[in-house]
């Protein structure tokens, strides 16, 4: 979720060009806290892989600065006076006070212990060689395909309202709305329970006033059930659009039987032409995203390892390395969540990766709490520990594109981290653990 909402910042702040015209003050605040969000994210995680708590009034901190970047908080946003013993709380100290600096106007110290970056305008090349990707075409000929079917069969049949069909099919078919088994099921089974429900109002009256109001509550549910699931979506914008055409004089009845072949007819096209006859599968998704994540991993893990050394820039460039590396661990959960949804075996195949996930998310941590202890606690730099974490992400590669999960366990820790220890011996004890044949 923390992850979700720093992406979504992320993509909404505009990227900042030095030869433009300068930015508000507003769009500059709101930046700088982001940055700053950034910094304390990966504090948090530290402190949550190590298992540390924090005192009351310094946890309520994040709530204050929320508060003050609304403009709900009763004054400037402060850090209370405590004693951080360890290297992670020092390093969320540093990073708190850092972020109250930004959200309430203060000019960042010179000598801020964390320092923040924006990230990087985006690589038109990249763009170009995404939207040209195998997985793009792949995906546009599967949508193309699935959109020729659909304007085929209601070319043969006497439908009222033909386009309902395709527009189905794109909605379905949309790549950022989950896996496609699970939103052709819920779309019809979520239209079917949407006609029931109107009929139920509309055989009880027709009222102008009264279907306005449950047009308008079927409103205000959108983006509370949008953000619950895709089924119960389309349970709430069915009555709504059925309400609204009995509004505007016509027949909201007449349109239940219409409604329900359409959601079904474009359900079945694209189980069979956009699931079943594409080889594409849960693994095949989540294996370049555990690639990619262990890959970033691994560029922000030798980053951290080479912090003490690093020019301000190449210590800006640090952050983004972490958001990055943040932002592909994001991206491999939502595949593997998503693939948990599709039936057998594909389901099963999806949760054989679950582990490799969590536990390079575990690492993630680490790497976070071993930059704590670099740069907090005095510890210096362990190049066998790195390389046992960095063979370890290379075997876990390995696996991925080999299609072969790890078979192996990982036991977790049951107490806090003793900070005496270096958070990356422990991190490559577990990911030995996983990748145990």
């Amino acid at each position: 979720m923390l992850t979700a909402r720093l992406n979504q910042m992320q993509d909404l702040l505009p990227h900042a060009r030095p030869t433009a015209r300068p930015e508000s003050p507003q769009v500059q605040r709101l930046r700088r806290a982001y940055e700053a969000a950034l910094a304390a994210t990966e504090t948090a995680s530290g402190l949550l892989w190590a298992q540390r708590p924090v005192p009351p009034q310094v946890a309520a901190v994040p709530g204050t600065l929320a508060r003050a970047l609304d403009g709900t908080a009763a004054g400037p946003p402060q850090v209370p006076d405590w004693q951080p013993a360890t290297p992670a709380l020092r390093a969320l100290d540093a990073a708190l006070r850092t972020a109250a600096d930004a959200v309430a106007g203060r000019p960042a110290h010179p000598t801020a212990a964390v320092r923040t970056a924006s990230a990087p305008p985006p690589d038109p090349w990249r763009l170009r060689a995404r939207l040209l990707s195998h997985g793009s075409v792949r995906y546009g000929l599967r949508v193309a395909l699935c959109i020729a079917v659909a304007e085929a069969v209601t070319a043969g049949l006497p439908l009222n309202r033909s386009y309902w069909v395709p527009m189905t099919v794109a909605f379905v078919l949309k790549p950022d709305l989950g896996s496609v088994f699970l939103r052709a099921v819920s779309r019809a089974l979520g239209t079917l329970l949407g006609v029931a429900l109107t009929a139920a109002v509309l055989s009880l009256s027709t009222d102008k006033w009264l279907l306005a109001t449950i047009a308008a509550l079927c409103v205000a549910l959108l983006p509370y059930v949008a953000a619950a699931h895709y089924g119960l979506t389309t349970a709430v914008m069915t009555p709504m659009a059925l309400i609204l055409v009995q509004l505007g004089g016509q027949s909201g009845a007449a349109e239940f039987w219409p409604r329900v072949l359409d959601t079904v007819l474009a359900s079945v096209i694209v189980l069979v032409f956009g699931y079943l006859l594409w080889p594409e599968r849960p693994p095949h998704r989540i294996e370049p995203r555990i690639v990619a994540a262990a890959t970033a991993v691994r560029a922000y893990l030798g980053s951290v390892v080479r912090q003490q050394h690093q020019r301000q820039d190449q210590q800006q460039a640090q952050i983004w390395l972490r958001r990055t590396a943040y932002r592909s661990l994001a991206d491999a959960r939502q595949e593997v969540q998503q693939g948990l949804t599709e039936p057998p075996p594909a389901g099963r195949q999806a949760e054989a990766w679950l582990p490799a996930t969590t536990a390079l998310e575990r690492l993630s941590g680490a790497v976070a709490a071993y930059s704590a202890q670099l740069r907090y606690g005095g510890r210096e730099a362990e190049p066998a520990e790195v390389e046992r974490v960095l063979a370890a992400l290379e075997r876990l590669v390995t696996a991925a594109r080999a299609h072969r999960p790890p078979a192996g366990h990982t036991q977790r820790p049951t107490g806090p981290h003793d900070p005496a220890r270096s958070a990356l011996a422990q991190a490559a004890t577990e990911l030995e653990q996983l990748l145990t044949e």
